[in-house]
């Protein structure tokens, strides 16, 4: 990896190179990584292209012809800020590959772009792969949707043994209140029942008569009203 380094960018870059070139140590073996500083015609976009031409070189192979000054293309930009676009096609060992320089009117690099030819089967073989790694995230995504979905089931599991427990928790309130109103009825009728027998008890003590055999009996008003 090669980075370009401008004075412009402060001292911190340039104390770095120092303090490794006194160290003894290549910046190779530091960080794995390659320094320019102000070289001619150097920008970061001219490194950058570097850099796309160290990771694509090995798709190519050797160089199997010079360079054909017929087989470069200069076109003028309308650009104002461009000069114009320089292309040139060269034959690898493995494949052929088109390179394209746009160049700015000061005669620096505004952009560049390494194009290899692929056959007819790479492509294939990349749209396949493409396809099947597509495939295979939409496969993916909808298993997971699934798994999520069948979850659901148990939300509503849940959701009814809640309702299920406060449907119980208010009977069980109601049969309690129901209980407690027919015990305080009972509770009622046997007061009145003691009641009357000794109010019955003493009028019969006042009058001289005897109780024997008097019976007590509740009476309950019966709801005989036709419709």
């Amino acid at each position: 990896m090669i980075l370009y380094l401008d004075s412009n960018q402060g001292e911190a870059g340039t104390d770095a190179l120092i303090a490794d070139a006194e160290a003894g140590i290549t910046l190779n073996d530091v960080n794995s990584k390659m320094y320019i500083v102000n070289q001619q015609g150097m920008n970061v976009k001219t490194i950058g292209l570097y850099n796309s031409w160290n990771s694509t070189k090995d798709e190519l192979g050797e160089l199997k012809e010079s360079v054909d000054v017929n087989n470069i293309n200069v076109k003028v930009s309308d650009e104002t800020s461009e000069l114009c676009t320089i292309s040139v096609k060269l034959k690898f060992e493995k494949r052929v590959c088109t390179f394209e320089f746009v160049i700015n009117t000061d005669y620096t690099l505004e952009s560049g772009a390494i194009n290899p030819s692929y056959t007819t089967g790479e492509k294939m073989g990349k749209a396949g792969m493409n396809t099947l790694i597509g495939m295979g995230t939409v496969f993916v995504v909808l298993i997971f949707i699934s798994f999520i979905i069948s979850l659901f089931k148990y939300i509503s599991v849940y959701e009814n043994r809640k309702k299920e427990q406060k449907e119980d928790t208010a009977s069980v309130g109601v049969d309690n209140a129901i209980a407690q109103i027919v015990s305080n009825e009972e509770e009622n009728v046997e007061d009145d029942l003691e009641l009357i027998a000794v109010i019955t008890a003493a009028i019969a003590a006042s009058e001289g008569t005897s109780t024997d055999g008097l019976v007590v009996r509740s009476i309950r008003k019966v709801n005989n009203r036709r419709k």
